[in-house]
Formats: structure tokens, C-alpha cells, sequence
């Protein structure tokens, strides 16, 4: 399905390693600008409401007759840059959870056990990306995340389990701290919320809100989708492969 939309968004050469090898790729600047113009002069929307496990091509046989004008959802939301972004079903959701925070969380004192820095020696001490964390040689993981703003480190492929009020060290940064707790990745803090609903990383007052949280958030969004009223729907159309072509 996913031809339906990028073949209206014209091709760019570029050399993205900078390697002198030049690689074919879509020109995705060219769809953010030509959204900024639909987003600006288009009042012609209607909203409606996905239902679960509805697939794109459903949805706009459903509101237009026609599967193959799915990439037009696409086109008008924001939050919608390509089919991985299409909101999940429960099932899919809790597989997406389970791949993208597979780890555990060591939780320091303060962030200085993470990520410091020395003014008199002028030397960085941190945990490094890759190495490995033990508690004994029984208890050890691999750093996958290093989050000196939540005072965590992220370990994957863990053997044995971590306990609280343990030490922990690197065995190549040699840096260690004392686990003040120990939580699954989809449990930690992404974010805090203030009376507002806005997000911030100031825990004083406020909201904790979960990784798991934020990816629920996030996907229910989704599901209430803007779409191109039917009677404006050739002229978007028509205007979107004139601006892209331009």
C-alpha cells in the first residue's frame, strides 16, 4: 500500500553517508512544505473515528469508496507520516511495546551518578553505550540507554535479576552507583505533566507519566483522523501532484 502515496513525491539524489555514493530516495522536505499549504488552506475536513484493527485501504473504502485514496489520510495529518504511524490494534500495540522497551531500568541517586563531570581533572566520567553493568558476576546487562535527565541507565539481554540498594559498575567505564530502584523499561518515566497537561521533565508538583503511558497517548491520538470532505477531494488531490511536481 504504501506506492499509493510516495509515488505522487518526486525522487532527489543524495549522498547520505557522505561517501560520494549517491543514492535514489523520495523527497520528504517536499511533503512537509506541501502540508504546510494544505494545512493553512484547506478548510474542507471532516474527522472520523478508526475503528480497531481497521485498516487504511478500509478506511477510505468506507468514507470514499475507493481503497486505493488511503494515502490522502497521510496527506492532512500531521501525526501520520507513513503506515507505521496508522494507530495500533491492542495486539499490535502490546507486541510494539514489548519490542521497542524491552529492557530494565537501574534508577541513581542523582544524575551525577550517571553522567559527570570533573572541572578540576576536566574529565567526563559516564556509562558507555554497549558495555557491560554487573551487580555480581551472575547479575549483569548491556547499556542501551543512558538518561541522565530520569537518573537511569537502560539494560538489555540481563542475566539474573537486579535488586535494589545493590552496586552496580561498569566494567569498561569503571563508573558504579548504588540502584536506588529497579523497574521494567515500559514502567519508567518518559515525562511529567503539570496542572496544565503540558509536558515536563520537572517532577516537583507533578504528573509522572510512563513510557507505556506515553505510547498509549500517542496511539489513541491516532485513532480520530482529519480527511478531505468528498466534494474537495479531486481538488487536493489535483493541487497536491501540482505542488509536489513543482
Amino acid at each position: 500500500m504504501a506506492t499509493g502515496f510516495f509515488k505522487h513525491i518526486p525522487n532527489i539524489i543524495y549522498d547520505f553517508k557522505s561517501d560520494g555514493q549517491y543514492r535514489q530516495a523520495k523527497d520528504l522536505f517536499r511533503k512537509v512544505g506541501v502540508w504546510s499549504y494544505l494545512q493553512e488552506s484547506v478548510s474542507g475536513y471532516s474527522y472520523y473515528r478508526i475503528g480497531e484493527g481497521e485498516r487504511p485501504d478500509a478506511t477510505a473504502s468506507r468514507l470514499y469508496g475507493d481503497a486505493t485514496l488511503y494515502w490522502t489520510f497521510f496527506l492532512v495529518n500531521e501525526n501520520l507520516q507513513d503506515l507505521s504511524d496508522w494507530p495500533k490494534s491492542a495486539i499490535h500495540f502490546n507486541k510494539f511495546i514489548d519490542r521497542k522497551y524491552s529492557g530494565t531500568c537501574l534508577i541513581a541517586p542523582s544524575s551525577t551518578d550517571i553522567v559527570s563531570y570533573n572541572h578540576t581533572t576536566e574529565e567526563s566520567s559516564k556509562f558507555l553505550l554497549g558495555e557491560k553493568v554487573s551487580q555480581s558476576d551472575s547479575i549483569f546487562g548491556y547499556v542501551t540507554a543512558v538518561n541522565p535527565t530520569h537518573n537511569r541507565i537502560t539494560l538489555n539481554s540481563v542475566e539474573g535479576t537486579f535488586t535494589n540498594d545493590s552496586v552496580v559498575t561498569g566494567s569498561d567505564s569503571s563508573k558504579s552507583f548504588t540502584v536506588s530502584s529497579v523497574v521494567n523499561e515500559q514502567d519508567a518515566i518518559n515525562h511529567y505533566t503539570d496542572s496544565n497537561n503540558f509536558k515536563t521533565t520537572d517532577s516537583t508538583g507533578n504528573t509522572p507519566v510512563t513510557n507505556l503511558e506515553h505510547e498509549r497517548n500517542l496511539n489513541e491520538d491516532k485513532f480520530t483522523i482529519r480527511y478531505i470532505e468528498h466534494k474537495y477531494l479531486d481538488t487536493i488531490i489535483r493541487e497536491f501532484k501540482s505542488l509536489v511536481r513543482e
